[in-house]
């Protein structure tokens, strides 16, 4: 049973690893989507501002008006960009569930032969 036990403790320890590896991805890709989408904003602050110091000191222009209709649909964020990042940390937890299957069953094996060793070393000093 201790054999067993510590079998079974390794591979909890090893999901949770993954899960927390997992984890950490998830909250740097969002840090990055957020740094990402705070210096889109920070880009658009600064066209803005030129704009009106343009305007203020040379008129309206009417080409501008179409570059910032055109930056605007350009700056328009993907509406499926959570969807697509909870897509992505699925796959990422169905492929890493997966390799913990074929861990726990590459285990299974290994403990299952170490478990018939030991059954033929006890069977063969019995004979004797």
């Amino acid at each position: 049973m201790g054999l067993f036990k510590s079998i079974l403790d390794k591979v909890q320890g090893k999901k949770e690893e993954l899960e927390q590896k997992a984890a950490k991805k998830a909250a740097e890709k969002a840090a990055e989507i957020a740094l990402e989408k705070g210096s889109q904003a920070a880009k658009a602050a600064w066209k803005g501002a030129g704009r009106k110091l343009e305007e203020a000191l040379f008129g309206d222009v009417e080409e501008e008006k179409e570059e910032k209709e055109e930056a605007e649909e350009e700056e328009k964020p993907d509406p499926f960009a959570k969807l697509k990042a909870q897509e992505a940390a699925k796959k990422e937890r169905e492929r890493e569930e997966k390799q913990r299957a074929k861990e726990r069953a590459a285990a299974e094996v290994k403990r299952e032969k170490e478990v018939d060793a030991e059954l033929a070393a006890l069977k063969k000093k019995m004979g004797k």
